[in-house]
């Protein structure tokens, strides 16, 4: 825990430097109103309907963010170690297609460990300092793969390297939008990957299903489509249970219950749970996100002719499915609400967790009609927090939301149930009343489960 608390303090630091007051930086940012306009974020699309807050008109070439992990690039068998060449290829051509149907697409591509074990004829390591050291060695050929293939096709490629602490300050955040944005528009399909080679255990995002997922959310994009080595997702592994069944249609993906444990391919970092939790973040944000299986990459276009995603200008309807035909994978239906998800709420879901705050059934609802925090309505207090970190919104043991606090841990923690008019006496100085503002949280639910929320019995 020390260790990981040392590691926040580069981002605590940059966020105490834009404000020392009390109030959150953040409601000031939000507020401020004017912001350098963009091609991707400001012609964003609703990306379903009733799916976001904000009501702009669809983009003329709507964005794809899609995301191919090592257990589709690269196969490790008793044979040894090799590219699954087909499965790259039909990606790169698929990426093509979409790009002369008129759709801007983004590729976040894991593979860096697993083609440096390729390219130096060794297994994957388990050092975490051989670990960088083999990414270094596989990146630059993980990309001259990436660059022969596209241009096959007659596109050229960007390769982008992230750790999680660009998108924990919001000016690096806003830094990584740009240059993406302006990739877009030079033609370009931006290659992003974490930065294995520098990244430590606590700076990294985990995997690469949860960095799609972030960067979608940070583009608003049209749609996230993540592939992995089944062609569903499944009430259990079907591997292992000859029962599960196939889930073609995800409804509600922050109510999803499913048994995802696996033993996974060996050569990847993540599995169908990081998926999942992938898809309720783009989800949140709404946008609509696809599961498909990396062999057959082009069961994407299923999932545009269903109209998951808005069309580009000017496409024809030649491309409409037959009606009540379903994409050939999982579908992961955008979640509709009224809050506006705007430029911090984006942000404040790529921020790392630092706490859990428990509500009760009145600040739930509270929250869901759009207002602030008490901490009158907080019944506990988890992990050790500072002013302006993310935290999580508990209720009823499931989580309902994020948000940005105005306390401490240790503030808050004196001050639980407790009313505003007594907050000077218990902390020695007068407060907030509020310990996060409504502008400062986003709901990871719909918002009248919420309201509808029935009493305890």
């Amino acid at each position: 825990d020390v260790r990981a608390r040392r590691n926040r303090w580069g981002a605590r630091r940059s966020l105490w430097r834009v404000s020392r007051c009390r109030a959150p930086f953040v409601r000031t940012m939000a507020s401020s109103g004017a912001r350098k306009a963009s091609p991707v974020a400001d012609a964003a699309p609703t990306c379903a309907p009733g799916a976001r807050g904000a009501r702009r008109p669809p983009r003329d070439r709507p964005l794809l963010v899609l995301k191919v992990g090592t257990s589709s690039l690269m196969v490790s068998d008793s044979d040894g170690q090799r590219v699954r060449l087909a499965n790259v290829a039909q990606l790169v051509e698929l990426i093509g297609v979409l790009r002369r149907r008129g759709y801007q697409v983004v590729l976040v591509s894991s593979g860096a460990v697993g083609m440096g074990c390729i390219k130096l004829g060794i297994p994957k390591p388990t050092s975490l300092r051989t670990k960088q050291a083999v990414a270094a060695a596989g990146q630059s050929q993980l990309m001259r793969m990436y660059e022969d293939l596209f241009r096959t096709v007659g596109l050229h490629c960007a390769q982008l390297l992230l750790s999680q602490s660009d998108f924990m300050d919001r000016g690096h955040w806003a830094n990584v939008k740009h240059t993406l944005v302006e990739c877009l528009g030079l033609g370009v399909v931006p290659v992003i990957n974490e930065n294995d080679s520098t990244n430590t255990a606590e700076m990294r995002f985990g995997d690469n299903d949860n960095l799609a997922a972030l960067t979608a959310v940070q583009l608003e994009a049209d749609g996230l489509f993540l592939f992995t080595d089944v062609d569903y997702l499944y009430t259990a592994n079907p591997r292992a249970d000859p029962t599960a069944k196939a889930l073609p249609v995800v409804e509600e993906p922050w109510a999803l219950h499913v048994d995802t444990r696996e033993a996974g391919s060996g050569l990847g970092t993540g599995g169908m749970t990081t998926k999942i939790i992938a898809a309720r973040t783009a989800s949140t944000a709404g946008i609509p996100c696809g599961l498909i299986n990396g062999q057959h990459p082009l069961r994407l276009l299923s999932f545009l002719a269903h109209g998951v995603v808005p069309r580009p200008a000017g496409a024809s309807d030649t491309e409409a499915q037959a009606e009540g035909e379903l994409p050939e994978g999982t579908y992961f239906k955008a979640m509709s609400h009224d809050q506006t998800v705007g430029e911090t709420r984006r942000w404040i879901l790529s921020l790392p967790v630092a706490g859990e705050l428990v509500l009760d059934d009145g600040a739930a609802r509270a929250i869901a009609n759009k207002n602030s925090l008490l901490p009158a309505g907080v019944t506990k207090v988890s992990g050790a927090f500072c002013h302006n970190e993310c935290v999580k919104l508990i209720h009823r043991s499931a989580e309902v939301g994020r948000a940005i606090v105005t306390f401490t841990s240790e503030e808050l923690t004196k001050i639980v149930g407790r009313q505003s008019k007594e907050f000077e006496e218990i902390l020695g100085y007068s407060a907030s009343p509020e310990c996060c503002y409504r502008e400062n949280i986003i709901l990871t639910v719909a918002p009248e489960s919420l309201r509808s929320c029935p009493p305890l019995a």
